[in-house]
């Protein structure tokens, strides 16, 4: 919506700006005229009058009377006059040219000073002292008007504020109007930029298809019935997939048991030798891992589909670490496996606002990556450590290390996650090496606010980590730990 008042804003100030670029020009050309009036015939009256001055002054005296030059008769043509003729002190012609018959050659004072004003036998006529004559040159009625128009004084001087007056009523009434066109544009494209926005937020836009913009809002709705018959098609299909799954899990859970019990038997029974009893334990330790990667793919589906309550507690990190190991530990861990864990005195203060048994599953599956694939053993270091408003985990193990291809592969699934890759993309996220764990255990991050890491060893390979927020205070105040716990996990959502 303010990105919409901006354009309303830019398009009144552009329009104003508009309006003032044309006042301007008009005024520029109003001053312009008025300071170089037209004689009628298109000619200025400066022009016309240095024509008539000159005129006049080639008037000579000669032998036969007084005599125009042809360059002044030309000149005449050249301005439009028809007739001229010039007179003395005593009203009478003393030359002439093309004069009209009807035209009077003997004139008294109250004559010149008629038609010196108006009209001279319905000729309209300029007339120019020169040389102790009165130069008369009359035009085409036809092309020109005379118009005799009296001012008052008080007209003159008030002038000014005439123009101020126009100036004001017209820039009133031009923003009048333009306050009510921006205002009907608003009022029209407003709901416009609301459906844009419901179609941000994946809400139902359903818009009156009526005005101006009709078409767009036709559109618009169109728009919003694909998006949610989209959306209801990929939540239907969200929902048959977390129930395939779930569905799967639960009935190979059946047989699973069934086979992890007949191993314990085989390996229990005396009768068998110790090839045989190898046998056993390699299916037991394999049904294990299916079991577990089956635990993984149900609990992450439910994480992806916001289908798993979570219940929060405040927990002790350090001790939850504690307890990961050991329980490691007292699952038959191989004496060719070692963990080693250095928690810091900050982090053993630090109080994490989590749900713990998510928390364990995710350090189980980083520690168990570690051990799975390093057949031969190694030693995997485990550190805690707090910078007072984060808690930092770091897992590092004497093996190769995370290979760089299931790495690009957590990175490419994020990617598409948050830029929505292209399909030939995803395909490829998927067709990597398995990574059910570590997708878990990044599922697990973020639920709690974290953010999971890898940085690089010198081989190319990676080691992981992952920073979760709490809060780093003592923890013999049980009651206002809980409450610290709820508030930031609250503000970190």
């Amino acid at each position: 919506m303010k990105t919409f008042f901006r354009g309303i804003r830019r398009y009144l100030a552009s329009a104003f700006l508009i309006i003032v670029l044309i006042l301007v020009s008009n005024f520029v050309v109003l001053f312009y005229m008025m300071y170089s009036t037209t004689g009628g015939d298109g000619t200025s009256s400066i022009t016309l009058r240095n024509t008539l001055e000159s005129a006049g002054q080639d008037i000579s005296l000669t032998e036969n009377g007084y005599r125009m030059s042809k360059k002044g008769r030309n000149a005449l043509k050249e301005y439009g006059f028809v007739w001229a003729m010039a007179l003395n002190e005593e009203g009478k012609v003393i030359w002439e040219w093309k004069l009209p018959d009807d035209i009077p050659r003997q004139y008294s004072v109250f004559d010149v000073a008629s038609f010196s004003r108006w009209y001279l036998n319905d000729y309209p006529v300029r007339v120019w002292n020169v040389n102790n004559m009165l130069l008369v040159c009359a035009q085409s009625p036809d092309e020109i008007a005379v118009l005799n128009l009296p001012v008052s004084v008080q007209q003159i001087v008030n002038f000014p504020y005439y123009i101020q007056l126009f100036v004001i009523v017209n820039l009133a009434v031009i923003l009048l109007f333009v306050v009510i066109f921006g205002w009907r544009f608003y009022v029209s494209v407003r709901p416009i930029s609301e459906g844009i926005e419901g179609l941000s937020r994946k809400e139902p836009v359903h818009l009156r298809e009526k005005g101006s913009v009709r078409e767009l809002a036709e559109k618009l709705n169109a728009t919003s019935d694909i998006l949610m018959d989209q959306e209801e098609k990929l939540s239907r299909r969200d929902q048959a997939r977390a129930d395939w799954i779930a569905g799967v899990s639960h009935d190979i859970r059946t047989p699973l048991t069934l086979i992890v019990g007949y191993s314990e038997r085989l390996m229990d029974n005396p009768l068998l030798g110790e090839e045989e009893k190898e046998m056993a334990q390699t299916i037991q330790r394999q049904s294990g891992l299916i079991k577990q990667l089956i635990e993984d793919l149900n609990l992450t589906s439910k994480l992806s589909y916001d289908t798993f309550p979570l219940h929060l507690t405040t927990c002790a990190p350090a001790q939850t670490l504690r307890e990961c190991i050991a329980d490691i530990y007292n699952s038959g861990l191989q004496p060719q496996y070692s963990i080693e864990i250095a928690v810091t005195d900050e982090a053993e203060k630090f109080r994490l606002p989590a749900d713990e048994p998510l928390m364990k599953r995710a350090i189980h599956n980083v520690l168990g990556n570690s051990i799975r694939h390093n057949p031969e053993g190694c030693q995997v270091n485990v550190r805690l450590s707090s910078d007072g408003q984060n808690l930092h985990y770091l897992f590092e193990d004497s093996g190769p290390g995370i290979p760089d291809e299931i790495v690009a592969c957590l990175d490419a699934e994020e990617e598409d996650k948050n830029h929505r890759q292209k399909a030939s993309e995803r395909r490829e996220a998927v067709s990597q090496p398995h990574i059910m764990g570590m997708r878990l255990t990044r599922q697990i991050v973020k639920l709690h606010g974290g953010t999971v890491y890898y940085y690089k060893r010198k081989n190319g390979n990676y080691d992981c980590g992952f920073v979760v927020p709490g809060d780093y205070f003592l923890a013999e105040d049980v009651t206002d730990t809980d409450r610290k716990a709820v508030s930031l996990f609250e503000k970190n959502q």
